[in-house]
């Protein structure tokens, strides 16, 4: 085999390499967003674990007043629908700055591509600034601004500021606390996932880039 079938079978193979990374990079944050941070926000199968629901029917409960639960339900199904939708976009960001980080390493030869942990700190400060700003922009809009279709009676203007203020404190200060506790953990999870597959792949593309016959003959 001439020199130059060798390399070009070398480049073949450092291609399938990259293309190997760039699926692992997909794959991986396929699976953060549209498993693991989708788990959080999409309705819980038990009206009990609904936690927003539920901290609406304790504050009625104390203030007195009977709420309707069903347009309650359609409040909460377009705040979680609508939250789901802004999401694709933490996944086009977390691809997009992994491949670059991808592309600027400029792999070559018996070169390996390696991911840190540090490489993830901005990606994940940015997609997590997002996801809260997200949260905050669909439970104002979704719920809070449609209070009024709620209250199955005549309800008092400041009982309802009162529920309004109230739920809205218990959504930033501990519901959405909870919710990006529970976004850290899985996102540290998906990263390691991640950093060990990318360096499977490498350690795979350079024993067979020094041990096969074909690119030492």
């Amino acid at each position: 085999m001439d020199d130059k079938t060798i390399e070009e079978l070398k480049k073949q193979h450092l291609d399938n390499y990259l293309n190997s990374l760039k699926d692992c990079i997909l794959n991986n944050t396929n699976v953060l967003i549209d498993e693991d941070i989708m788990s959080l926000i999409r309705k819980p199968p038990l009206d009990s674990m609904d936690l927003i629901k539920s901290k609406f029917i304790d504050l009625a409960k104390k203030n007195n007043i009977i709420l309707n639960t069903d347009d309650l339900d359609k409040l909460m199904d377009l705040y979680r629908n609508n939250l789901i939708k802004e999401c694709d976009e933490l996944k086009k960001i977390r691809n997009k700055e992994l491949n670059n980080i991808l592309d600027k390493a400029d792999i070559k030869d018996s070169n390996i591509f390696k991911l840190n942990k540090k490489d993830f700190l901005v990606i994940n400060r940015e997609i997590k600034k997002r996801l809260k700003d997200n949260m905050n922009d669909c439970f104002n809009k979704y719920i809070i601004s449609r209070l009024d279709n709620i209250y199955s009676e005549d309800v008092d203007d400041k009982i309802k500021d009162k529920i309004s203020v109230d739920i809205s404190k218990y959504y930033k200060n501990t519901y959405q606390k909870q919710l990006l506790d529970n976004f850290d953990i899985k996102i540290l999870v998906k990263d390691t996932t991640l950093i060990n597959t990318i360096k499977e792949h490498s350690e795979r593309y350079l024993f067979t880039l020094n041990n096969s016959r074909l690119f030492n003959c």
